[in-house]
């Protein structure tokens, strides 16, 4: 009966929580200053550190390329509420590698990309660690594809996109195939995510309750 109770309460609490999610704003990068190989930002209190063979970057102001069509490539999912900053984005050229640093670690922090690939030309992004592609669709240029793996690569033929890297982050590192120029930034929320109110509430009934069961058959 007591194993029956923790079951029942798992499942209320999985049904419950899946049907919950919900997009939070993202503080993204507000890049300030470039040098020979490097862009810094900051990112709510996280100083960015981008290191790598970029060719330019946005410092805002100037063309907004994250705007978004229908499916939106940025805000289309359950994670995050609004699209990177107009302005805001680092270019890249050819083929290069790229580092990108937190000052402090960040949880589940995202990259919006930005027209990654052409409809003929295939571009990869090889990552040092796991993603999730949370959304993409119609961008700046139109609606591309993708695929993924093997392994943490993901390849675009004009893809819009924002994808999230799991846990706690304090350095992303990729590769990327050669194209004419294609941009990324970066976000995160304002911090790591706390259970809802009403899941709490819940998984507190469902304690309740199974203590009660256990007096009651100590009994």
């Amino acid at each position: 009966m007591q194993k029956r109770i923790v079951q029942s309460l798992m499942t209320l609490c999985f049904l419950f929580s899946a049907t919950t999610a919900y997009a939070v704003p993202i503080n993204w990068v507000d890049w300030t200053s470039t040098g020979p190989a490097t862009v810094l930002g900051t990112m709510g209190g996280v100083g960015v550190t981008y290191s790598g063979g970029y060719a330019s970057a946005d410092l805002g102001g100037g063309t907004n390329y994250w705007t978004e069509g229908s499916p939106a490539p940025y805000t289309g999912n359950t994670h995050v509420d609004n699209a990177p900053t107009a302005g805001e984005l680092i270019r890249l050229v050819g083929a290069t590698s790229n580092r990108v640093h937190f000052s402090s670690a960040v949880f589940n922090p995202v990259m919006a990309i930005v027209s990654m690939g052409q409809g003929g030309l295939a571009v990869e992004y090889d990552f040092d660690q796991s993603f999730t592609l949370l959304s993409e669709g119609r961008g700046y240029w139109g609606d591309g594809t993708y695929s993924e793996g093997p392994g943490d690569v993901l390849t675009g033929r004009e893809l819009h996109a924002v994808i999230q890297f799991n846990g706690w982050v304090s350095d992303i590192n990729f590769d990327n195939t050669y194209e004419n120029w294609h941009g990324f930034t970066l976000g995160a929320a304002d911090s790591a995510p706390v259970p809802e109110p009403a899941t709490m509430l819940l998984f507190g009934i469902g304690l309740l309750a199974l203590a009660g069961a256990r007096r009651k058959f100590q009994k």
